[in-house]
């Protein structure tokens, strides 16, 4: 998505000589065919999301199309379920912001406090304790089951690892990979992004000479805040919020996957969307979702959960490959 790529830069402080890749980017983005509608809506999606006000007239200028493919653009997305609405001066577009009422408020802290008493140990017990200053008695109506594994005895490490990160401060610490269990690594001079939960494990999102990592959070032992400083790659951040699971793979071109959803698997996708969707219905009750993706096997796994309801549609290729990894296992 080249329309995204410098929108990122656009965005990125860090980035040098930034207003000389947006001029070159730009000039590029000249000599490519316009951007499909599925690729505008998302971009839409994102920017109104990121709290940006959106004019139909400065967009079509900064797009290179006209405005009447954009008023239509707008008005699908109103129909659908994105909280679109005008903005105070009737001309531009924003996100409607919810009002929260106190008993919103309260079903909130109960619904925490089900979550926590799922995850249990220490975390539980320290839960318990900010809530109940919110909250002198908790009678709660949610029964929560979240597959989260239990780090109660890492809670100190997290609280460090906060403070790092806020900090953007280098970090050292030990390390045991799961392949070689004997064998501890120490890590120096780590730069720490978030702390990312990806079906229900936790990992450390970082950046080790010149490379992305994934720690697996349960494994880091020993942790030394440095007082040396570093600037964070505002990239990779935005990368990291569009990963659909652990495979993701930061240091890869993102590329686009469309899928083919029958009818009993399309409710469940407009009820919880995954991160980026664009769904498309079609007048056959199937519909069409496409995904921007790092790896194959952030899809792969979307897959396996909705067989036989979902196959690939573009790029074809995949479908084969998952097809002959069924064949694999079922034989």
């Amino acid at each position: 998505m080249p329309y995204f790529k410098l929108y990122v830069i656009q965005r990125t402080i860090s980035v040098p000589n930034k207003d000389y890749y947006v001029k070159m980017y730009k000039k590029d983005l000249l000599e490519m065919k316009p951007i499909y509608q599925h690729q505008r809506h998302n971009l839409i999606l994102e920017r109104l999301r990121n709290g940006e006000t959106l004019s139909i007239t400065a967009l079509a200028k900064e797009w290179e199309t006209t405005p009447k493919t954009l008023q239509r653009d707008f008005k699908k997305l109103m129909e659908g379920n994105y909280g679109i609405v005008r903005a105070q001066d009737g001309r531009r577009f924003t996100i409607k912001k919810e009002k929260v009422s106190s008993r919103d408020v309260l079903s909130t802290i109960q619904l925490l406090e089900s979550m926590a008493s799922e995850i249990g140990g220490e975390f539980y017990t320290k839960t318990q304790t900010a809530l109940r200053k919110l909250q002198h008695y908790i009678n709660s109506p949610f029964y929560t089951r979240i597959d989260v594994e239990q780090i109660s005895n890492k809670l100190d490490l997290i609280a460090d690892l906060e403070e790092a990160i806020n900090e953007q401060k280098k970090i050292t610490f030990t390390y045991k990979r799961w392949y070689r269990p004997k064998q501890i690594k120490t890590y120096r001079h780590v730069e720490p992004y978030k702390i990312i939960v990806f079906d229900g494990f936790f990992y450390l999102l970082a950046r080790y000479k010149e490379h992305t990592i994934k720690f697996y959070l349960r494994e880091i032992d020993d942790l030394h805040i440095e007082e040396v400083t570093f600037e964070k790659d505002e990239v990779l951040l935005e990368k990291m919020e569009k990963a659909q699971g652990i495979w993701f793979n930061p240091n890869a071109e993102p590329f686009e996957v469309t899928l083919l959803l029958e009818s009993n698997a399309i409710i469940y996708f407009e009820r919880k969307p995954v991160k980026g969707q664009y769904l498309k219905k079609n007048r056959d009750h199937t519909a069409e979702l496409t995904l921007t993706i790092t790896d194959k096997r952030e899809v792969f796994d979307i897959m396996k959960k909705w067989l036989p309801q979902i196959k690939v549609i573009e790029p074809y290729a995949l479908q084969e490959e998952f097809e002959e990894m069924l064949k694999g296992y079922l034989h």
